[in-house]
C-alpha cells in the first residue's frame, strides 16, 4: 500500500505542477508573443488539453509501473496488450467517465481513485482557467436590433 500512496502523492503533486507551470506561461509569459486574441484562445485550449494528456500519460506509465514492476496490482476484464490500453483506462479513470471494461484490483484501485479525484479538480481548473481567458479575449460583436424593434 506504501507504494501506491506514494505513487499517487508524487502524481498529484507532479500534475498539479504541470498544470500550474503551463497557466503560469499562458497567463504570463505568452503575452510577450505577438498575435490576435483569436489565436491566443487557440493556443490556450490546445495547451490546456496537451497538458491533460500528458497528465494522464504520466497516470497511465504509473499502471505499467504498478502492475508489470511493483506488482500492486493488475488491470483487470478486457486484455491489455499495449500502451494504448494503459492510456486508455488512464482517460477513463482521470476524466471519471466510469469503468467496466477494464478494471483495476488491489493497490491499482487507490491510484485510479486519487487519478480521479485529481482530474476532476484539474478539469475544472482547466474550465475556469479558460473561462477568464475567453472572458479577457473574446471580443463579441454587437447583435443587429430586430426589425420589429425598429417599426416601434
Amino acid at each position: 500500500m506504501g507504494a501506491a500512496v506514494g505513487m499517487s502523492v508524487f502524481l498529484v503533486i507532479t500534475t498539479f505542477l504541470l498544470h500550474y507551470a503551463v497557466f503560469r506561461w499562458l497567463s504570463g509569459g505568452m503575452s510577450n508573443i505577438a498575435m490576435t486574441a483569436e489565436r491566443r484562445i487557440l493556443i490556450i485550449w490546445l495547451l490546456t488539453l496537451s497538458a491533460h494528456v500528458v497528465e494522464v500519460a504520466l497516470y497511465a506509465a504509473a499502471y505499467v509501473l504498478g502492475e508489470r514492476m511493483l506488482e500492486i496490482g493488475s488491470l483487470e476484464g478486457l486484455q491489455i496488450v499495449g500502451p494504448l490500453d494503459y492510456f486508455y483506462f488512464s482517460i477513463v479513470a482521470y476524466t471519471s467517465l466510469g469503468m467496466g471494461d477494464i478494471v483495476p484490483s488491489d493497490h491499482l484501485r487507490f491510484i485510479t481513485g486519487i487519478e480521479t479525484l485529481n482530474g476532476l479538480l484539474l478539469i475544472a481548473w482547466s474550465a475556469s482557467f479558460n473561462y477568464i481567458a475567453m472572458v479577457k479575449l473574446w471580443s463579441w460583436q454587437t447583435c443587429v436590433e430586430p426589425v420589429w424593434r425598429k417599426l416601434k
